[in-house]
């Protein structure tokens, strides 16, 4: 059974199989986690002044955030869209290790130069496991193996999230924006028609900061899950526009995760 191919594919799993995917999961999930912040430690100031340029979240020279949650977007964004002589940290990684021998951190790296980032329509949910979904550009099917998504996801959300196939398993970034549920109409409303055609038309390698800009700035990003390696989901806020911007004081830690403080760091 191949979980990168068509979610067609996926049929009833064992006690045991469902097992031994849990168990693929939380180890890939895990050196995911590790490499991520390493890129992240990697970024420089200038680098993420632009992404959070690109967007909308720097606000007179300073980083201004509706969540803490926002901080996961730009980085990611900044480590795979963000480019210095050409590059974005992820290539700049794996030519610094192109001598290492192969590891699991190395095999991850190579997975996060082939990363997709689409929009997703969910089809359907394999309880406690991950979620079947339509990429809403390409029209390909997947099975998505995500604990927290197996556990709270329900046929018709949409999301906006980067996906990496690693060792033959479909992982989310780590987090994704919820964008709603599918309209009123179905894939026949009018609304419907014009997002998939717009979503279409955008080239393989589209730059998403102005949908992940657009998402956030009509509320996607206040509720967003994240997933520790076990599937728990943190983070988990209602649905709704967040009414006040966090200004993280100079002295306060990152929101980065890089245990500096601000003014060294993001601000």
């Amino acid at each position: 059974m191949i979980f990168g191919q068509s979610s067609s594919h996926v049929i009833a799993l064992s006690s045991q199989e469902r097992t031994l995917l849990k168990n693929g999961y939380q180890h890939w999930r895990a050196v995911g986690v590790s490499l991520n912040n390493l890129l992240v430690k990697r970024l420089s100031k200038s680098e993420l002044d632009t992404g959070a340029k690109k967007l909308g979240l720097l606000k007179g020279g300073v980083m201004v955030f509706d969540s803490e949650d926002e901080c996961a977007y730009l980085m990611d964004y900044c480590i795979h869209h963000v480019r210095t002589s050409g590059r974005n940290a992820v290539e700049r990684e794996l030519i610094a290790r192109s001598d290492a021998p192969e590891s699991d951190e190395l095999t991850c790296l190579q997975a996060l130069q082939h990363t997709i980032y689409s929009v997703f329509l969910v089809e359907a949910v394999e309880p406690g496991l991950g979620v079947h979904v339509r990429d809403l550009r390409s029209q390909g099917e997947l099975f998505v193996l995500d604990l927290g998504f197996g556990s709270s996801a329900v046929p018709g959300l949409i999301l906006a999230t980067r996906i990496i196939s690693v060792a033959g398993i479909n992982m989310t970034g780590g987090a994704a924006i919820p964008l709603g549920k599918l309209p009123d109409g179905g894939e026949n409303s009018l609304f419907w028609l014009k997002f998939t055609t717009y979503l279409t038309s955008l080239s393989d390698d589209f730059d998403p900061a102005t949908l992940i800009r657009e998402s956030l700035n009509a509320g996607g990003g206040s509720r967003v899950q994240f997933q520790d390696v076990s599937g728990n989901s943190i983070g988990d806020a209602p649905v709704g526009r967040l009414t006040h911007s966090e200004k993280i004081g100079r002295n306060a830690p990152c929101p980065c995760g890089s245990g500096k403080k601000f003014k060294h760091c993001c601000q």
